[in-house]
């Protein structure tokens, strides 16, 4: 029988839940209008992001990355615009800047990655 179990994003570098997407019926092959940020402050929040992510383009969603259970920020976040010009403008600009008192990486998000990836079981103390 297997069982959900929460990983720490430090040890597996992968997001441990997010909002679902209305742009899931893209297929593999299409290029991607989204964006990966990591590095965030907890206290960021979907307004903050767009808000600062709009100077690149039509922002269609945001979805920050929370832990299942306490729904707590684990530092980052999708962003998805209209057009792929737009999300390749916000990674040049944004990748490794300053933001609200963090460095973050922002790169293009791989659709379906998290999705395929085994989750890794947590250490036991």
């Amino acid at each position: 029988m297997s069982f959900p179990s929460l990983t720490h994003q430090s040890l597996t570098h992968q997001p441990i839940c997010c909002s679902n997407s209305s742009s899931q019926s893209e297929s593999i092959g299409s290029p991607t209008t989204g964006v990966f940020i990591k590095g965030l402050p907890h206290s960021t929040a979907e307004g903050r992001l767009k808000k600062a992510f709009s100077e690149f383009g039509d922002v269609k969603q945001v979805n920050v990355v929370r832990e299942r259970v306490s729904k707590q920020s684990l530092g980052s976040a999708f962003v998805w615009f209209d057009k792929e010009e737009s999300a390749q403008l916000a990674v040049k600009k944004m990748n490794g800047m300053f933001f609200y008192g963090r460095f973050v990486l922002v790169k293009i998000a791989m659709p379906g990655l998290s999705k395929n990836r085994r989750r890794a079981t947590p250490y036991k103390f």
